[in-house]
């Protein structure tokens, strides 16, 4: 038999916190709503990302493509008609960025992170 203590936890609930509306977007001939990105209720799937976009005043390049490697994961399992859509359409990248810049903004979170250039084809060899 063991001695060992456990210690129960109690998750930290504001219950007088603000409720934030879904954001409700269109793109790619779809309407489709996501979770306000200042949420508590937002998803697991997103939160590591946001902390990270939260915590910095200017991301890296490489936190950049972290970011919008999860939503993307996120795209294909929450809204696979908008993974579809993406899939099909002629600049992936430049639509996901686009969708991740507008979900920031009406969520009222800074979208600096969703500005790179990452979004635009490029004529010249990296």
């Amino acid at each position: 038999m063991s001695d060992t203590h456990y210690a129960e936890v109690e998750p930290e609930i504001d219950e007088d916190a603000n409720e934030y509306p879904d954001v409700h977007l269109e793109a790619l001939g779809l309407k489709f709503d996501l979770p306000n990105l200042n949420s508590a209720d937002l998803p697991i799937e997103l939160v590591q990302t946001i902390l990270i976009i939260k915590s910095r005043v200017v991301l890296s390049e490489e936190d950049q493509y972290h970011a919008m490697a999860v939503c993307l994961a996120y795209f294909e399992q929450m809204q696979p008609d908008l993974w579809n859509k993406l899939r099909s359409s002629g600049n992936a990248l430049g639509w996901l960025a686009g969708i991740v810049k507008s979900w920031a903004t009406e969520s009222g979170v800074d979208p600096k992170a969703f500005t790179s250039s990452s979004s635009k084809r490029s004529t010249t060899a990296r």
